[in-house]
């Protein structure tokens, strides 16, 4: 357990590794990660495996987990879930002159995935894609404006959100889900009530709309920023 007035702790699958000094900004691909960030009072993310999520909130080492989990997943005494309205199925966008119009099109094909993404090794798996795997969202998406890769995948909600700046009109091509998830929450029932209102505030539908418009934004900068340096040239 943790004192009163340290804010919250989230659970997370995946906890980012911190910044190097001097390196690169670069925005986490995942929303729950922002979402902890941004609401919990300074508190560190835990990573927790989805297997270990209910349990542990269960037991008190967690206020609350976001990430997805099974609804075939038992809940022990004492811990709801609830669905969050954040789409983290998978969304693949191309260039739009691109000739994959199915994700039976990617066999063969390679397709840019970041280390913090949700689907590294499925793709290769299901579809017989050739994977990239790259450092950051920033990192995956700038290799398919070069030319590195024929599609990138992320989270639906984030890929709609990036596809309305202008500057990547080019690169609008998609394909829908090939299936469907939703993140959820995992939160003890007998939370103090201040602190079940800030969770429940961070991870509310408006507040993800707000950081998935910023995040998109960020990302979108960092690839501009990054993508003008060989356009230089």
């Amino acid at each position: 357990m943790h004192a009163a007035g340290d804010g919250w702790v989230l659970g997370v699958a995946d906890v980012p590794a911190p910044q190097a000094p001097g390196a690169k900004v670069r925005t986490p691909a995942r929303i729950e990660v922002l979402a902890g960030q941004a609401g919990q009072g300074g508190a560190p993310l835990q990573a927790v495996s989805a297997a270990q999520a209910a349990q542990q909130v269960a037991d008190g080492a967690l206020d609350a987990w976001v990430g997805e989990w099974s609804d075939a997943s038992a809940l022990p005494p004492g811990v709801h879930v609830a669905r969050l309205a954040w789409s983290a199925s998978p969304m693949a966008i191309m260039r739009t002159d691109t000739d994959i119009h199915a994700w039976s099109d990617l066999s063969g094909r390679t397709v840019c995935l970041s280390a913090d993404g949700r689907v590294s090794g499925e793709l290769s798996a299901r579809f017989g894609a050739i994977e990239q795997i790259y450092a950051s969202a920033t990192d995956a998406l700038l290799a398919l404006r070069i030319g590195q890769c024929d599609a990138a995948v992320q989270d639906e909600d984030f890929m709609k959100q990036l596809l309305a700046f202008p500057e990547w009109r080019k690169f609008s091509a998609q394909l829908a889900p090939y299936r469907s998830q939703t993140l959820k929450r995992l939160m003890r029932d007998d939370l103090p009530a201040p602190l079940e209102a800030a969770i429940r505030q961070a991870t509310a539908p408006e507040r993800l709309r707000q950081l998935a418009h910023q995040q998109a934004g960020d990302i979108a900068f960092e690839v501009y920023l990054d993508q003008t340096v060989p356009d230089c040239h």
